[in-house]
């Protein structure tokens, strides 16, 4: 049974994440990828239905590749500072008190940069979907998500789907 959680944005335990030393230790993009997070609940790990996490975005740092859900619907509050948000309709500000919902389509495609001099802090809650298909519009690949794995593939190699059978 999933128990309650209480847990402040401000006194949590934070870790770092590079994901440009994970996933591009060539250096061959542009944009810095690196963030602090601190997990609040996952459906991996307390068997409940959502995921909930606190971020901190450091001046001229990006959250992800520009991106969308398939199935997760995904909510932001920023709770302290300002940014970028990029859209499909174009590039949002964001400030404290702000709160976005994604929807789990197209529309809901964004990317967050802190474009301010202070840290950028926000609120992330996310319901499950495992499976989970994460869409790159700018790069044309998408992401399959399950609770044990992840792997990347682009849409230009598709293949048939009676191949080899």
């Amino acid at each position: 049974m999933q128990e309650l959680i209480i847990k402040n944005v401000k006194t949590a335990e934070y870790k770092e994440i590079n994901m440009n030393k994970i996933f591009d230790p060539e250096n061959e993009h542009q944009k810095s990828f690196e963030f602090e997070n601190s997990a609040v609940s996952s459906p991996y790990a307390t068997g409940g239905k959502l995921f909930v996490t606190f971020y901190t975005l450091m001046p001229g740092k990006t959250n992800y590749p520009y991106h969308y859900h398939s199935g997760m619907e995904e909510v932001y509050y920023i709770v302290n500072g300002t940014g970028t948000l990029k859209t499909p309709t174009g590039d949002k500000a964001v400030v404290e008190g702000d709160i976005i919902v994604f929807p789990a389509n197209p529309n809901g495609a964004h990317q967050l940069t802190n474009t301010s001099s202070d840290p950028l802090i926000y609120i992330d809650i996310d319901s499950n979907a495992s499976p989970e298909v994460v869409f790159y519009p700018d790069k044309g690949d998408f992401r399959i998500i399950t609770a044990t794995t992840q792997k990347n593939f682009s849409l230009e190699n598709e293949v048939k789907y009676l191949r080899n059978e």
